[in-house]
């Protein structure tokens, strides 16, 4: 999560509604709420801030007393399984299915409707980062394209944005078909043959999605909502998924140790608590795709202590578990300071701006390192993966995540210091008549304007409204 798309905020830190891309640290909730200090209120403005306040279930309002949230904070932080350990269980559940799979592959390559899906990924244009050439979405689908070639996407969102969701299904459906049609070219098969090695079963080529909105020790869920098909299994109905709960058994705790033999949890209003009709549709993809879902986050709890004390005010046992943050990126800096003040568009563009008469302020150094907490966890979760498993992963996060020097320099980092080369690259949706600075990302999607995104995702809305209830071919109705 970012500084502008967050978990429901702090009750003590709650302001009220604000304008539309402007949140002001001097706002309080009425006039006789006490007046707080600025850096109360700056950190009120952090947790709102994403032009405006989004449109969310109710947050919860509890008051936890510190025993409580060390608790919580503890079970948060019971260890899932490894990427690895799990990976051979998924594959032999998809290999049985993988003849079922096989009779699907001509009708997709037939289907008029999914026809049109091609045609509009065809139509898909985005702007290179650097030059701000207009670029073809199937020019970047080949070998040698940095998008193509890369072990990580990061794509971003603006989290209450239908359209940036909608360019996002739209990508991993392309990356997919493009993955599919070159190992079928690698063995020598007509993609029409109804065979049943694809990009998503026995392929090396496989390709997950890695998504902000959960945790990593949410993993066993997030597998179960793709693969387990049983009449109970959170993959037998979203809906289902959405509901489910912490669910703890056997848990042991002492001083030293907590353990746990069962952490299954969606939760999603609790977790997450944005407009579940947004996501649905992706989870709905994925387990019609056969696309893991990564859970690259770590526990709101662990988030919560860095800001209110900062790293040093975290127990020994959370640190330990921690990648190294790196503070010392002065832009970076600044554009999170920037974005408690201004539209995120400006706050952008104002990274092109020389650091060198510029300090930050010393009073929000512990929600600074809440936030390269956020990246660096994150970016480190996406390493693990690929190291473990292999192939491909898209990575799903807020907009303020995937520029440059967030989530992909912070992975590329990681692997160096692990002593191996691995390659992130990123897709911003961008809206607005200015541009960010060269390099800030390595491709923008414009989305706004003819044959920009959100033009696109409404044709994609279009083709889901006209086949909702029928008989259809997939991916058809489900971008």
């Amino acid at each position: 999560m970012s500084a502008m798309e967050t978990s429901p905020v702090p009750h003590a830190l709650r302001l009220p509604r604000a304008r539309p891309g402007v949140v002001s640290p001097s706002v309080l909730p009425n006039p006789r709420t006490p007046a707080r200090s600025d850096l109360a209120a700056a950190c009120a403005a952090l947790w709102l801030l994403r032009r405006g306040v989004p449109r969310r279930s109710k947050p919860r309002a509890s008051r936890l007393s510190v025993a409580a949230r060390r608790r919580e904070l503890a079970l948060s932080f019971l260890p899932g399984p490894a990427f690895a350990e799990t990976e051979a269980d998924l594959e032999a559940s998809v290999a049985a299915g993988a003849d079922r799979e096989a009779g699907k592959v001509r009708r997709l390559l037939e289907d008029p409707e999914v026809k049109l899906i091609r045609q509009l990924q065809q139509r898909a244009q985005l702007l290179d980062g650097r030059t701000f050439r207009p670029l073809q979405l199937p020019s970047l689908l080949q070998k040698g394209s940095p998008l193509y070639d890369a072990d990580v996407v990061c794509v971003g969102e603006i989290h209450d944005s239908e359209a940036d969701h909608a360019m996002q299904r739209l990508l991993i459906d392309a990356l997919t078909y493009a993955l599919f049609l070159e190992l079928r070219s690698s063995e020598g098969v007509d993609p029409s043959a109804p065979r049943g090695r694809t990009p998503q079963n026995l392929s090396a080529q496989k390709l997950a999605v890695g998504v902000e909105y959960f945790s990593r020790q949410q993993q066993p869920t997030l597998d179960g909502l793709v693969f387990d098909k049983s009449p109970d299994g959170p993959g037998s109905s979203p809906s289902k998924f959405r509901r489910s709960k912490w669910h703890l058994g056997n848990m042991e705790t002492n001083k030293e140790t907590t353990t746990c033999s069962k952490w299954q949890a969606c939760d999603w209003d609790r977790v997450w608590a944005y407009d579940w009709n947004l996501y649905a549709p992706l989870f709905r993809f994925c387990q019609l795709n056969l696309n893991r879902i990564v859970g690259l986050n770590l526990p709101l709890e662990a988030v919560l202590t860095v800001s209110r004390g900062g790293l040093d005010s975290a127990p020994e046992w959370l640190r330990s578990q921690l990648p190294p943050l790196d503070l010392e990126q002065l832009k970076h800096r600044r554009r999170f300071e920037d974005m408690l003040r201004m539209p995120l568009e400006k706050a952008v563009q104002r990274m092109s701006l020389p650091t060198s008469s510029w300090s930050p302020k010393e009073e929000l150094n512990n929600m600074y390192q809440a936030q390269v907490l956020w990246d660096e966890f994150m970016a480190n979760t996406a390493l693990r993966y690929v190291s473990d498993v292999g192939g491909r992963l898209v990575v799903l996060a807020g907009a303020n995540h995937v520029w440059r020097d967030a989530i992909p320099d912070r992975f590329e980092a990681q692997a160096r210091r692990g002593g191996t080369a691995r390659r992130a690259t990123t897709i911003v949706p961008w809206r607005g008549s200015g541009l960010p600075p060269a390099g800030a990302a390595d491709y923008l999607w414009q989305m706004d304007g003819p044959g920009g995104g959100d033009e696109l995702a409404a044709e994609l809305r279009a083709q889901r409204e006209r086949l909702k209830g029928k008989s259809r071919v997939f991916p058809a109705g489900y971008i």
